[in-house]
């Protein structure tokens, strides 16, 4: 029987331990999860992709979990080395993501992983994991792949025709052979169970060889079901943080003298762009902070900057997440002989052909939701265009903004916003943000050209932002949004971040009057990846065969309402 341990651990303000542990004040309690990973296929050429979504289940009730809201994807070669490693942004426990497989990944034996943060309380075990086999055909040296003499050759595999897994559905088509860009036409009947849930369809070509296993939804819930007490934290005195929130950044301050942890030192990040993320944080008694994202962003580059008027005694480093042990990964070993060259150089030149025409069936990507900033709304805005144009922003605030005005401080300039109150008055400075970057030395702003400003928007109001107060907030949008022109761009500490990739809308090939695409080659072995399918009796699925022939696998999985798994596949053939 199953058993599941349920981690007491306790949520804080701080976290008072710079290896991810957190300080107890009101215990709750949050399930273990599990992740099960529906991938396209189990083998792969280079010049193909790895598709994959993304399932995060309550190890208590086994539906969609909706704790972490990050995911990681790895795949990891024989030599425990990570190939990929993707960041997934899980929306109420789903996600999904792709890799291309480039010529550089060499031929042999690979996992594919899957994980939250919060699973990294347990094994490794625990973890989903998936045998891969890849084939570089571009490599000379196929050792990795070929057998030694105690090795039995490879075999091809006969499939049975119109396979159907055991679920609570029958799958039917609009026939079981099909010709060169035929229309097929699926749907579902004996419907056992309600449908209400998430699933993801892949339809793709078969290679008649010994590959590994892919798991299906219904093998993974059989298999974690049998799993007994091994969902205990290895490591009881250093739990690591579940991502509840959103996307989890950490970091320490530190006296740059004496190495010390510094405390209470406010911390500010800036991501600018569109949809600009600005936070502050302050540091705990170990000089540690954090930041959680929850808003999506487009741009890999931030800044980090200490708020302090004795800055330049500080220095801090980003917390990495700790490197996992691939020691006890043990790899299906695929391996290929002379006999099946053939079908190898057949397949890679159908690759080739089709990644020479990838232009014409491209996938596209979703757009990022813009949501409102931190202060919802400014309070007013000035296009400048609709303006006399004043050369210096100094210039312009004084003659433009009304709300504004130019002060000084000994030798430093400061834009100052005039609140709402007349008869508040403070010290307080105001919040300066450029195309999104936090401005603490106003100088070089107030002095510089404003031919490139395009829009400055004021909220006249204190403003309580995490552990800072502002008097008011004043925001200068740039044509371009290149904030790095700007010389006080150069202040504080530029970081790389690991972002969260971006969600796709997959290429579906359509053959009718609307479509030019009649005279293009069409090699796909890959005919659908639809990471959001809609599983419905009363509806019906279409897609296209390409000029490929040979077996078609059919594959529907997924999780209804309830936590219950649904595998569904069959098998067409193209002739």
């Amino acid at each position: 029987m199953k058993k599941t341990i349920l981690f007491i651990i306790a949520v804080s303000i701080h976290i008072y331990s710079y290896s991810q542990t957190i300080n107890a004040i009101e215990p709750i309690k949050i399930p273990q999860e599990k992740i099960y990973l529906h991938h396209n296929d189990t083998f792969f050429l280079t010049g193909e992709y790895i598709y994959y979504k993304v399932y995060c289940l309550n190890d208590v009730t086994d539906k969609l979990s909706d704790f972490s809201k990050i995911a990681y994807v790895v795949l990891v070669n024989s030599e425990s080395n990570e190939i990929f490693k993707h960041k997934i942004t899980l929306d109420y426990g789903v996600g999904q993501g792709d890799f291309f497989i480039p010529s550089s990944v060499l031929s042999g034996n690979y996992k594919i992983i899957a994980y939250t943060q919060w699973m990294k309380n347990t094994s490794i075990d625990n973890f989903y994991q998936n045998d891969i086999s890849i084939i570089n055909p571009f490599q000379s040296d196929q050792k990795n792949i070929l057998p030694n003499e105690k090795e039995v050759s490879v075999k091809t595999v006969t499939l049975e025709k119109g396979k159907i897994d055991k679920s609570i559905s029958k799958l039917n088509t609009n026939g079981t052979t099909f010709g060169s860009r035929d229309k097929v036409t699926i749907a579902l009947d004996d419907l056992m169970n309600s449908t209400k849930g998430n699933y993801s369809i892949s339809v793709k070509k078969i290679e008649p060889l010994k590959t590994p296993k892919r798991n299906t939804a219904i093998q993974f819930a059989i298999s974690n079901s049998q799993k007994e007490n091994i969902r205990t934290n290895t490591n009881k005195s250093n739990i690591v943080i579940p991502e509840l929130r959103g996307e989890m950044l950490m970091g320490k301050v530190f006296f740059k003298d004496t190495n010390k942890p510094a405390e209470n030192i406010k911390v500010a990040l800036s991501i600018p762009g569109k949809n600009y993320i600005f936070k502050v944080s302050n540091t705990n008694k170990l000089g540690v902070f954090y930041f959680n994202l929850i808003r999506e962003y487009e741009n890999k580059n931030a800044l980090i900057q200490i708020i302090d008027k004795h800055k330049d005694q500080y220095d801090f480093n980003f917390t990495e997440p700790a490197a996992l042990d691939y020691s006890t990964l043990n790899f299906e070993q695929f391996i290929i002989t002379p006999a099946i060259d053939k079908l190898i150089l057949q397949h890679s030149i159908s690759n080739q052909i089709e990644n020479a025409y990838a232009d014409v069936k491209q996938d596209s990507l979703v757009n990022i939701k813009i949501t409102p900033p931190f202060f919802n709304k400014p309070t007013y805005e000035y296009i400048l265009d609709d303006y006399t144009r004043f050369s210096t922003v100094k210039e312009t605030i004084l003659e433009v903004i009304e709300q504004a005005s130019i002060r000084k401080s000994k030798e430093d300039f400061f834009i100052h916003v005039r609140v709402y109150d007349d008869n508040v008055e403070s010290s307080l400075k105001s919040l300066l943000l450029v195309d999104g970057i936090f401005v603490q030395n106003h100088n070089d702003i107030v002095n510089s050209k404003s031919s490139s400003i395009k829009k400055i928007s004021l909220v006249n109001e204190q403003y309580v932002y995490g552990s800072q107060v502002f008097e008011g907030i004043i925001l200068l949008e740039t044509f371009d949004g290149n904030y790095n022109k700007l010389p006080v761009m150069h202040v504080g500490k530029k970081i790389k971040l690991f972002k969260p990739i971006e969600k796709k809308k997959y290429f579906n090939q359509v053959y009718d009057s609307s479509n030019n695409l009649d005279r293009i080659p069409d090699y796909r072995s890959q005919l659908v990846w639809e990471p959001n399918f809609n599983l419905n009796k009363d509806s019906s699925y279409s897609f296209y065969t390409s000029d490929l022939k040979g077996d078609f696998e059919i594959c529907i999985e997924g999780f209804n309402e309830n936590g219950l798994p649904v595998s569904i596949s069959k098998i067409i053939k193209v002739e």
